[in-house]
């Protein structure tokens, strides 16, 4: 007897769409041959592509608007430095012939379903950064607050909603030890930032962005809202990586395609922004739906998954619930899940290219 239609409707979308997805990803300049292929042209042809379209959408202008702006403040401290960004950025940790701190490293983890362990990634990542000696600030934009919850004994006294206004903080105010997590909280105003136009909530957000920078963090984690409202637009415009967690479910699935081209739109307005790939969350081992789902994303999309997932393991749920990380629970399963937390994190430490002896 043939599966159920619904198995393979799921199929079919993902044969469908991983073909135009992957031409995509590589156009974007995500992957090495992208990269290679478009590293001299990228910034020219996305400015000819969008200014040439006559029916451009509202959304797509703020983008441009947000870049524009980027560029013209990049090309000003260009001259002043008398070097271009791009050059600067390949010096390394040498800028104008003085030594400097490598800077901050920023990853958001963002997917527009719900219920797909995006949260508890990031929060693992944040401890497992720690106890690398990395100094960490952890942004919650998830109106949920499930990351505030679990990392409460890092308050800042910073909410979240701050950091869009504008307006100066004390930031030097909220850095505790050199080493360490801070955690700049969800409130419940960021419910009106989806009032404000993505140009000043991304011009604004970023500004903090580099301000947190300039306070010694080694690297910036951020929690986004399951929805593409203007907070998660404002975090991947300021954003240096983003991974996107994904439960091997039919909606969480039907969702790739979404996320993706989301990312690759939004990298035209931030060419430095790096897709480090899909997550596989809460994967059942014992179910055969998500090994047939396993193996289908991996064949559709292979330059996009990450090796290394995280299965459907209670202990995790515990450790969020207790505040600390699954390496602390002391049962005999939580074994397995500290194996698999530490590989994802352990991948994506290498992939962000973080030197704990940046200072």
């Amino acid at each position: 007897m043939g599966n159920f239609h619904g198995e393979t409707t799921i199929s079919g979308t993902i044969r469908a769409n991983s073909k135009q997805v992957a031409i995509e990803y590589a156009n974007s300049g995500n992957s090495e041959e992208g990269v290679s292929r478009r590293r001299s042209t990228i910034g020219i042809s996305n400015r000819n592509r969008i200014n040439k379209r006559r029916n451009i959408t509202s959304s797509e202008s703020s983008l441009v608007g947000v870049r524009n702006q980027g560029e013209r403040r990049r090309a000003l401290n260009s001259r002043a430095s008398g070097t271009s960004g791009i050059h600067s950025k390949a010096m390394g940790s040498k800028i104008c012939g003085q030594n400097r701190r490598k800077e901050m490293k920023t990853l958001v983890t963002a997917n527009q379903k719900g219920g797909v362990g995006k949260t508890s990634t990031l929060v693992h990542l944040a401890f497992d950064f720690f106890e690398r000696g990395l100094k960490v600030v952890v942004i919650d934009l998830d109106t949920q607050a499930n990351a505030s919850f679990t990392l409460q004994s890092f308050q800042s006294g910073m909410n979240a909603s701050e950091l869009f206004t504008g307006e100066a903080l004390n930031y030097a105010q909220i850095t505790t030890d050199s080493k360490g997590i801070t955690l700049i909280e969800s409130d419940v105003g960021l419910a009106n930032m989806e009032k404000m136009t993505l140009p000043n909530a991304g011009r604004n957000f970023r500004e903090a962005i580099q301000a947190l920078d300039e306070q010694g963090y080694d690297v910036c984690l951020i929690d986004t809202a399951p929805s593409l409202g203007v907070t998660m637009s404002a975090a991947l415009l300021a954003a240096d990586y983003v991974i996107s967690p994904v439960e091997l479910e039919a909606y969480s699935i039907q969702g790739i395609k979404k996320m993706v081209t989301t990312i690759i739109n939004i990298r035209k307005a931030n060419p430095k922004l790096k897709f480090l790939g899909m997550v596989p969350s809460k994967v059942d081992a014992r179910n055969p739906r998500h090994g047939r789902h396993l193996e289908e994303l991996k064949q559709a999309y292979p330059q996009l998954m990450v090796p290394a997932g995280i299965g459907l393991r209670s202990s995790i749920a515990d450790a969020l619930a207790s505040c600390v990380p699954v390496w602390k629970i002391k049962k005999t399963a939580a074994r397995k899940a500290t194996q698999e937390v530490r590989a994802l994190a352990a991948h994506i430490y290498e992939k962000m290219e973080i030197n704990n002896d940046n200072r």
